[in-house]
């Protein structure tokens, strides 16, 4: 990839007004691909670079979540502008990002990007499968910011098979 690669993050409309009067609209917001990082910010709230060699997996997130602008913990985030057309970023080493102006862990990113799968291929890690399904497997039994996914996660770990 000879030159940077701009992707919007995905707004509904009413957030396009809301996130818009609060600094984290659009017209601040944005994602940038380079052959070295992948650089994520939504205003004044949240920005991180993520150096390309840090994504073990990126992947087309399909499950809607309630919650939109930018919320975390434990070093998963969720910078988002709409509920839907989500895109997780799973990285294979921590890296520091800021909310608020504080560092902050980021090792999960979810964001809302309204040309998701070209996005997602282009920063898919290369090699054998694009990401492999241990991986993958490893990514999808993270701690999300939901209390409510704590009981799929013990019907994972009891149930025959695993």
């Amino acid at each position: 990839m000879a030159e940077d690669r701009a992707f919007r993050i995905a707004y509904a409309r009413g957030m396009r007004l809301l996130l818009g009067a609060l600094a984290c609209g659009p017209s601040v917001s944005g994602i940038v691909v380079s052959d070295e990082s992948v650089r994520v910010w939504m205003g004044w709230a949240f920005q991180a670079t993520i150096p390309r060699h840090a994504i073990a997996a990126a992947d087309l997130e399909e499950r809607a979540v309630i919650s939109i602008g930018v919320h975390g913990w434990r070093g998963t985030w969720l910078v988002n502008g709409t509920t839907r057309q989500l895109v997780r970023i799973q990285l294979n080493v921590g890296v520091q990002a800021r909310v608020l102006g504080w560092k902050v862990p980021l090792t999960t990113l979810f964001v809302s990007v309204e040309d998701r799968d070209e996005f997602v291929r282009l920063i898919r890690p290369r090699g054998p499968g694009n990401g492999s399904h241990s991986k993958q497997a490893k990514a999808r039994r993270i701690r999300l910011p939901s209390p409510s996914l704590k009981p799929g996660y013990a019907r994972d770990a009891n149930s025959p098979g695993h």
